[in-house]
């Protein structure tokens, strides 16, 4: 029985302290896909694949001067409404409520009607969500667009750090832990790498029985891949 009780124990030892061995990829922390929300002629692409953006800057635009044109007498409408508002609205106690209604009613429509002609505008400027690199680009000048297209017009990806995906089995859902230290080489060998663990996914996937965990890593290139192996032990 001390024999049983003692294998027992030594084999809960061996697991607490096991190498678990993991796959993984790396991808960017951000990644996007970018299309137009608008249909249209392509005026100018300002990037190409390998460009580096910032938060907002312009990609590419369509050719917009009528809508330009149109927000600009919509500001115009606007800003007048406005004014003449504030005019009768300092002799308020002069005149007839209604016609007071009436010029409250008349700035608010021109207001709306300018953030219309605004939204309708910005969906012709496609511009960075992030800042990143340009990986991949389809559209050139002289191009027509639609809206939402199949294809979109890039892809970019945020850079710096990396997540590191790792896949493990299943059976170590309660052994693999938050901050403990992965192992890995490229391709399965070579100069080996270390990372920590931040995130560990709660599901396991059904048809692998493999889970999923995360770790940042820093001067790699996405879409490596490789093994290593998650050390488990205090």
């Amino acid at each position: 029985m001390k024999k049983i009780i003692t294998l027992f124990v030594v084999a809960i030892a061996y697991i607490q302290a096991a190498e678990v061995f993991a796959t993984f990829e790396t991808t960017a922390l951000k990644s996007a896909k970018l299309a137009f929300s608008s249909s249209g002629i392509v005026k100018k692409v300002y990037v190409d694949v390998g460009s580096k953006v910032k938060k907002g800057d312009i990609l590419a635009t369509l050719h917009n001067e009528d809508l330009v044109a149109l927000a600009s007498t919509a500001r115009a409408q606007a800003k007048f409404a406005e004014s003449e508002y504030n005019r009768y609205a300092q002799v308020k106690n002069y005149i007839n409520a209604a016609q007071l209604d009436s010029y409250r009613l008349k700035k608010e429509n021109a207001q709306t009607q300018l953030k219309y002609n605004e939204s309708v505008l910005y969906k012709t400027v496609l511009k960075a969500p992030f800042e990143g690199v340009i990986t991949a680009k389809t559209i050139e000048e002289g191009d027509v667009v639609t809206a939402q297209a199949a294809t979109p017009a890039f892809k970019m990806q945020s850079v710096g750090p990396l997540k590191l995906i790792m896949k493990y089995d299943a059976r170590y859902y309660n052994v693999v832990k938050v901050g403990q230290p992965y192992i890995f080489q490229i391709g399965g060998k070579g100069t080996k790498y270390k990372a920590t663990i931040r995130k560990i996914y709660p599901t396991i996937d059904e048809k692998t029985q493999m889970m999923i965990a995360e770790a940042y890593i820093k001067d790699m290139p996405s879409g490596l891949f490789g093994a290593g192996t998650i050390t488990t032990g205090n």
